[in-house]
């Protein structure tokens, strides 16, 4: 008499291996349908083995299924440059360790249209990347070695601390799927963080349950466009700032994708004219082409205006930036003309003379597309590229913006160097308030031109010794100005009410038309005069009658005080 018992063995890495033996057909069927709907098993098949009486034994295989399409899949990490060290578990949740994430898992991420965030609050997402063979493990190395080289750091101590973070990472997701969480269904982010607010008192336990909540409702939202769709209503509804705060952190990796933003704003000529575009984008100005979302394009370009969306808008910023240093062409000309007049508009647009659109990663990218278009490269081929670009810039004054927004005190000694001299020759020609603001047609137009210059060098990367000189020669032309021109005298004409003469200079010195240093202290010490007075108060509202009036005089001129950022405690 026969025996009968079905072994179901499961396919991974081109070896089966069993995982259960049951007596009857129906029960390795339903096993073999269980394993199969698992994510880390590549195929499945069933044996059946008969035994005889006379010890005989025969195998033969009544069902196989291999996942032909997981087998195919190419998930390979993709390249990058550079990488935060992340000291703390919580760094890995931030905006710059995800958008490394998406980079290096763009093929993935892509495939299945997710997001790190998504990946690092989704339990069984987390997992199924886990299970892609050597996925996670290529990315840690080349994680670690980057982090080594820019920290003087052992590769293997980073890598062993990267593992480390990536198991407290997935603990700490499979965790909260077992906790109380509010719901993000039928309710609000503003309700669901106000909910986890009232019971979690640690601050960073709170933004991750948030952001578990929201990552449970944007699983079920299709594809990223449709994830989209979802969210940017939610930033015009939502009244909490961290509401707002979690859906720009959501919208940033969703905007790393490569083909996104194609889906969102439609077909564009070229790859200079798509860029082109994300800045209109970023103003808030885009129009829809052929096969655009106008629906989304019109949020997002709403949202951007307001500036409700600063990490969305540093993504997009980095894609302009990766997409000028790239080898792909800015037009679809076989010659390099074309590239070279449009790499013209394209400098025109982010140069201007209140500086470089998107800083130093913008600034950086042209000074590369500069050199592969004239095909130069190395650290005399990047010191031709900035001198190049400069050489296409109208004006001394976008030379020096543009120089600013450049330097890198990291750079190379010679490329620094070279910054350094032509920052110093620059200053020297920007001699006059003149020469600074050529076309400002008002006084307080052109003072505000070389207010808006000095801050743009005491914000830059210049070093302390080179940029306080800079800053104090810019401060001494208004200085010289204000004085020459007798500027605070005649707003404080005496012929005029006290009152008004007060208000007069203090909203001229509101208006960001002085520079830090001298000139402001000049303005300063005028306005302090005015609060020494022994009866300031009386003067001020001496021809108002009513005390309600009085006192609302006093509070708008107080908070015009604080406009000026003046400390007039003394």
């Amino acid at each position: 008499m026969a025996g009968v018992q079905f072994e179901v063995q499961t396919y991974n890495n081109g070896r089966w291996a069993i995982s259960e033996v049951v007596p009857t057909e129906e029960s390795a069927r339903a096993k073999a349908d269980s394993l199969l709907a698992q994510k880390n098993v590549a195929g499945v098949r069933i044996i059946k083995e008969s035994h005889f009486a006379s010890d005989a034994r025969r195998e033969s295989e009544i069902f196989k299924k291999i996942k032909e399409q997981d087998k195919a899949e190419d998930f390979a990490i993709q390249p990058i440059e550079s990488a935060p060290v992340c000291d703390k578990i919580t760094d890995y949740y931030k905006t710059a360790a995800r958008s490394t994430m998406a980079r290096l898992f763009t093929k993935y991420l892509e495939k299945y249209e997710l997001t790190p965030l998504e990946i690092l609050h989704s339990p069984s997402n987390f997992k199924r990347l886990m299970n892609l063979d050597t996925l996670v493990p290529s990315a840690v190395d080349k994680v670690a070695t980057l982090q080594a080289k820019a920290t003087s750091e052992d590769s293997r101590k980073r890598r062993d601390a990267i593992f480390n973070a990536v198991d407290q990472l997935a603990k700490r997701a499979r965790e909260a799927d077992g906790k109380d969480i509010p719901e993000l269904k039928g309710s609000t982010l503003d309700e669901v963080l106000r909910r986890i607010d009232a019971k979690t008192p640690d601050a960073d336990e709170r933004t991750f349950m948030a952001n578990f909540a929201l990552v449970k409702l944007s699983l079920n939202w299709q594809g990223l466009l449709g994830k989209m769709t979802y969210l940017l209503p939610m930033a015009s509804s939502e009244k909490d700032g961290r509401a707002i705060g979690m859906i720009d952190e959501m919208m940033a990796d969703i905007l790393v994708a490569k083909t996104i933003i194609k889906d969102v704003i439609g077909i564009s000529k070229h790859m200079g004219d798509a860029l082109m575009r994300i800045l209109d984008l970023l103003e808030g100005k885009c129009a829809p082409t052929k096969f655009a979302a106008p629906e989304v394009l019109d949020m997002l370009n709403a949202l951007f205006a307001a500036d409700k969306l600063p990490r969305s808008k540093a993504a997009l910023i980095d894609r302009v930036e990766r997409d000028l240093k790239s080898v792909v062409r800015l037009t679809n000309s076989e010659t390099t003309t074309a590239d070279k007049e449009f790499f013209n508009e394209i400098l025109a647009r982010v140069v201007t003379d209140r500086g470089v659109y998107g800083g130093m990663p913008i600034a950086t990218g042209l000074a590369e597309r500069w050199a592969r278009l004239h095909n130069i490269g190395g650290t005399t081929g990047r010191k031709k590229a900035i001198e190049g670009v400069c050489g296409l810039l109208e004006s001394g004054k976008r030379k020096f913006v543009y120089l600013l927004s450049l330097y890198d005190e990291k750079a190379e000694s010679e490329v620094r160097g070279m910054i350094e001299v032509q920052i110093r020759g620059l200053v020297g020609q920007l001699n006059t308030i003149q020469k600074i603001a050529p076309s400002a047609r008002t006084e307080k137009a052109r003072l505000q031109e070389v207010t808006a210059v000095q801050k743009l060098v005491l914000a830059s990367h210049l070093d302390a010794r080179f940029k306080n000189p800079i800053a104090e020669a810019f401060d001494k032309l208004v200085a010289d100005y204000i004085v020459a021109e007798n500027v605070i005298q005649r707003l404080d004409d005496a012929r005029l009410p006290f009152r008004d003469r007060a208000t007069r200079l203090v909203t001229f010195c509101a208006s960001g038309v002085l520079t830090v240093g001298k000139a402001s202290s000049i303005a300063r010490d005028t306005i302090l005069g005015y609060l020494r007075r022994k009866d300031f108060i009386t003067e001020f509202t001496a021809d108002i009658p009513e005390p309600a009036d009085k006192e609302k005089a006093i509070k708008e001129f107080f908070t015009l005080l604080a406009g000026t950022g003046f400390n007039v405690a003394g």
